[in-house]
């Protein structure tokens, strides 16, 4: 096992164009495929609290209360050694293998924090 120290990436995931509905038929999956990644340390924003998941959507604009949100993808600070680590994460969500991200249009960016908060 490597002891190299973990780096920060931040995703920007955005959604196919259509995938709304598969993305909200999917979602409980994605956030229960999310939760291990969470406690391991994996995934620490976008998704964090360990007591609370966090869903890190993106959305075409705030909905009214009781409103379904309009989705157009997903972000998430992940730590890894390197951006190929995260795409491997990345790659087994639900989210890609259904086809709800467009991973073509991903992007992963190195990325330090500075600070965080938690919710």
């Amino acid at each position: 096992m490597s002891t190299a120290p973990k780096k920060e990436f931040l995703c920007i995931l955005p959604d196919k164009p259509g995938a709304q509905a598969k993305r909200l038929e999917v979602r409980p999956l994605h956030l229960e495929g999310v939760k291990p990644l969470v406690a391991g340390g994996s995934i620490v924003a976008g998704g964090t609290n360990l007591d609370r998941l966090y869903p890190g959507a993106m959305l075409n604009s705030h909905p009214a209360e009781g409103e379904t949100p309009s989705f157009k993808g997903s972000m998430m600070l992940a730590q890894a050694e390197n951006e190929e680590e995260v795409r491997k994460i990345l790659e087994n969500d639900i989210y890609v293998r259904s086809g709800v991200w467009d991973m073509e249009k991903a992007q992963i960016i190195p990325f330090k924090s500075a600070v965080r908060q938690q919710l």
